[in-house]
């Protein structure tokens, strides 16, 4: 299993869940399953689970943060590049 599946089974293993490796596809490579750990839970809690934990780590904090200071270096270099063609069309006009 590559780094990132044990990284995902150990996250999983803390929520109570387990992936397992079915088989290999040849057009789309390994095929995983995650079942849960305890018994009793259904094929839709088991849904709701990855859902929510998606959901979760989507509105995280710390993502919050890097998608704000991503948008803020965005925004600073399509302000630079604008100032340096105004700046370049003042000149060819001049």
């Amino acid at each position: 299993m590559a780094q990132r599946m044990k990284s995902l089974n150990t996250q999983l293993r803390k929520k109570g869940l387990e992936i397992v490796q079915e088989s290999n596809d040849p057009e789309f490579g390994p095929v995983y399953t995650i079942t849960p750990k305890k018994p009793g839970i259904t094929n839709s809690d088991l849904a709701y689970r990855l859902y929510y934990w998606g959901e979760t780590a989507k509105w995280s904090a710390t993502r919050r943060k890097a998608i704000e200071k991503a948008t803020n270096r965005i925004n600073r270099i399509k302000a630079q590049d604008a100032a340096s063609r105004k700046e370049s069309s003042e000149s060819s006009s001049e």
